[in-house]
């Protein structure tokens, strides 16, 4: 684990980066306030439906039995995936997301749901969970949310945490394919234009979380390879890279510049088979 003094400093990064780019990640994304990546996998026929697939996977791996479970969004966003739960099934919605901008826009979102008795978004540090938390989640998640994570190890000692005994943490995100230095220049930096512009600082092989998420009681049970059905190198994702061709010329800088630096070198890792979008169903123990 790294210091107090680190994680406090990559987490304050983060909250800026939110802060910053939430409201354009909102306005020109194609998910509105589901601001993670559609995902046409199988029987997903509308675009509507390709951004809660995720979604739905989670509702899958819900506990059987509970009437009204408690779910824990680690890294919540704008609340859309807990509205999303919430409008198919009765639950208690817990959000945590490092943006106080985020927080509020949720809360907005939320109370226009009418959904403000079941679900909640509030800034918090999923690395330091309110002990109102503790011990109550049937299901904690987190959608393109943990590589964000200052400490690995500390994620996955927090969101065990929020678990019941039995209960299951679930992670949608991007993973490393190999442990290994890429073999060419071009590879290692598309992987280092990717941490540096998305603040991907646990960036991880499914073997290396397997090894962590075990040392806080966290079994892997469930790994599921999404890459397939992401929508990569679209002719809207080959502008971007012409502009960022061009715009390198000028050196410019900001975090949004650097987020779409991040989000091309991402694409080519992707399609390159350095990366892989997986679904991740981790089991607490009893």
């Amino acid at each position: 684990m790294i210091s107090e003094a680190d994680a406090a400093e990559r987490a304050e990064r983060v909250r800026r980066y939110y802060d910053n780019n939430a409201a354009a990640f909102e306005r020109l994304g194609q998910g509105g306030a589901s601001i993670h990546r559609a995902v046409w996998g199988p029987g997903v026929t509308t675009r509507k439906a390709s951004f809660h697939h995720v979604d739905e996977l989670i509702l899958q791996a819900l506990p059987p039995g509970v009437a009204k479970p408690t779910v824990v969004d680690l890294g919540c966003g704008l609340g859309a995936s807990l509205l999303y739960l919430a409008s198919q099934i009765d639950l208690e919605g817990e959000g945590i997301t490092i943006s106080p901008l985020q927080a509020a826009r949720a809360a907005t979102l939320i109370a226009e749901a009418g959904a403000g008795s079941r679900v909640r978004c509030r800034e918090g540090n999923y690395l330091s969970l309110p002990d109102d938390l503790a011990g109550r989640a049937h299901l904690t998640f987190s959608i393109e949310a943990f590589l964000h994570s200052p400490d690995a190890g500390r994620y996955f000692a927090q969101a065990a945490r929020s678990l019941r005994p039995g209960g299951t943490l679930v992670i949608c995100d991007d993973f490393l394919t190999s442990a290994a230095v890429p073999s060419s220049s071009r590879s290692a930096r598309w992987l280092d234009e990717f941490r540096t512009g998305w603040h991907a600082t646990s960036l991880l092989t499914v073997d290396q979380v397997r090894e962590l998420a075990a040392e806080h009681g966290l079994a892997l049970v469930r790994d599921l390879d999404l890459t397939s059905g992401l929508e990569l190198r679209r002719p809207r994702d080959r502008w971007i890279s012409a502009l960022l061709a061009v715009g390198r010329v000028f050196r410019p800088s900001g975090e949004y510049w650097r987020s779409l630096v991040g989000g091309n070198a991402l694409q080519h890792a992707l399609t390159r088979g350095l990366l892989s979008y997986r679904f991740l169903e981790l089991r607490r123990d009893l």
